[in-house]
């Protein structure tokens, strides 16, 4: 039987600011946090990707796995992350920013 090694997750993110708080979406997991800056908002998402996918890896119900690792955000949310990135085409926004996070997940299904 061939050894399967771990393989790269990219989730897709974006931050928005409203107010002095910066409200980050992971759409690929529905997973949401705010932070009081983007670049703390970056590190605060990436650690609860992280404890997200440890917590789901580390369940004893193995079958849930594939359903727990595909929770799309809402529409809404995806239609927002694609207008941000058409407006940083157009212009440089300083209200949103756009970011993918990339973890080793462990272990792969195949």
């Amino acid at each position: 039987m061939a050894k399967i090694g771990p393989r790269k997750f990219v989730v897709k993110c974006y931050g928005e600011r409203k107010g002095d708080k910066w409200i980050g979406v992971c759409l690929n997991l529905n997973l949401a946090t705010e932070a009081d800056s983007p670049e703390n908002l970056v590190k605060k998402m990436n650690g609860i990707i992280k404890s997200y996918l440890e917590t789901v890896f580390d369940t004893e119900d193995k079958n849930s796995i594939p359903a727990l690792l595909y929770r799309s955000a809402p529409l809404g949310d995806w239609c927002k992350y694609y207008f941000i990135r058409i407006c940083f085409f157009v212009e440089n926004f300083h209200k949103f920013i756009i970011f993918k996070e990339e973890t080793t997940v462990i272990p792969c299904l195949a």
